[in-house]
């Protein structure tokens, strides 16, 4: 069946995958479906005609955090608790917007935004027990979290075998992650493998899989397997249509590449972040640098969605591939113009630096 799926694969790809519907009007559902810009757009106009709209202060306060505007998140996420002070969403969207604020300063301010963050997540979990996304975000807590700030090894585990009850794909993808952390690939094959194996398939758990098995030194044909899965199950997944252009660029598969490329657009016109993944992955293994560029041209032809890597990122890429191909002018031309995107892309700088002379 392998060998079938391998040699149909962009037969397949083109003629049964249809994407899924998502109302243009429900902010929840956009962002669930990676749209953030659309989501901002509504939540910013349902916010207009009425400011205490708690369901679009919540969902634009995400977006604001995936932006790194994490003042206006907390606002946001703020005046959501404020509309609905016994809405779990709303609590659990502070909570996020002030972990996310913790993880963006110093270790002694993250101290407070921590401590916040669990009291948000708490009081969520206390209107609804089976909230999974307050239970994801104290496991998170309570592993990273040290002892004098409240973290606590034990509480993670209970906290995880409560999400497990609630939602068991994500309750396993827990156990997977916590098992990266403690460096234990073998269980967290075994995690992942259960997190994939939970009926209803759940397109998160199936990427996560994907990608873990991705490496040559894994199983990259069940890899392909489940990437495949993924983008018949939930189209709209950017992550499915990333691993097969990754391991498609990476084993030199064209056709299916550039098949693979052209249906993700069709499923999502804004998600162009497989294309940048096909081209990082023939740059880092320095194969085509010419497709790679192309490739790369395209995703900057598209304002990159929120949470997507940058057009200065892509920039930086691009200046690499024109350096493959021995275009030392046009690369240090592009990765000046990364590094003035984004002065923070330090591999940028290295690049410019050495490409200088």
């Amino acid at each position: 069946m392998k060998h079938v799926l391998r040699c149909l694969g962009p037969l397949f790809l083109l003629t049964s995958i249809v994407p899924a519907a998502v109302s243009a009007e429900d902010p929840r559902a956009l962002l669930d479906h990676g749209l953030y810009r659309r989501a901002a757009v509504v939540c910013e106009q349902r916010l207009a005609a009425s400011p205490a709209d708690a369901v679009a202060n919540s969902v634009l306060a995400h977006v604001r955090s995936e932006q790194g505007r994490h003042d206006d998140a907390i606002k946001l996420a703020e005046a959501a608790v404020a509309a609905a002070p016994h809405d779990a969403d709303a609590q659990y969207g502070l909570s996020e917007a002030y972990g996310r604020k913790a993880g963006a300063v110093g270790v002694l301010k993250a101290a407070g935004f921590a401590g916040k963050m669990r009291k948000a997540a708490e009081a969520a979990l206390a209107i609804d027990p089976r909230h999974a996304d307050a239970l994801d975000i104290l496991v998170d807590f309570h592993m990273l979290a040290p002892g004098f700030m409240g973290g606590d090894k034990k509480q993670a585990a209970e906290y995880v075998e409560r999400l497990t009850q609630v939602d068991a794909a994500r309750g396993w993808l827990q156990k997977a992650q916590n098992a990266m952390r403690a460096k234990d690939t073998t269980l967290a094959a075994r995690c992942y493998a259960s997190a994939a194996a939970v009926t209803p398939a759940s397109g998160q758990a199936l990427v996560q899989y994907a990608s873990f098995l991705a490496p040559k030194w894994r199983d990259p044909a069940r890899s392909e397997k489940l990437a495949l899965q993924v983008v018949e199950l939930e189209p709209w997944r950017a992550g499915g249509w990333q691993v097969l252009a990754s391991l498609y660029s990476y084993q030199e598969r064209w056709a299916e590449l550039d098949a693979v490329l052209e249906k993700s657009l069709a499923a999502e016109p804004t998600h162009l972040s497989p294309w940048y993944q096909a081209a990082r992955q023939l740059i880092v293994s320095k194969k085509d640098p010419a497709r790679a560029e192309r490739y790369l041209r395209r995703y900057l032809s598209v304002e990159p969605e929120i949470g997507s890597q940058s057009w200065a990122a892509a920039r930086w890429r691009l200046g690499q591939a024109l350096e493959q191909q021995g275009k030392k002018t046009e690369a240090i031309a592009e990765i000046e113009a990364a590094v003035k995107q984004d002065p923070k892309l330090e591999d940028a700088k290295k690049d410019l630096k050495r490409l200088r002379g």
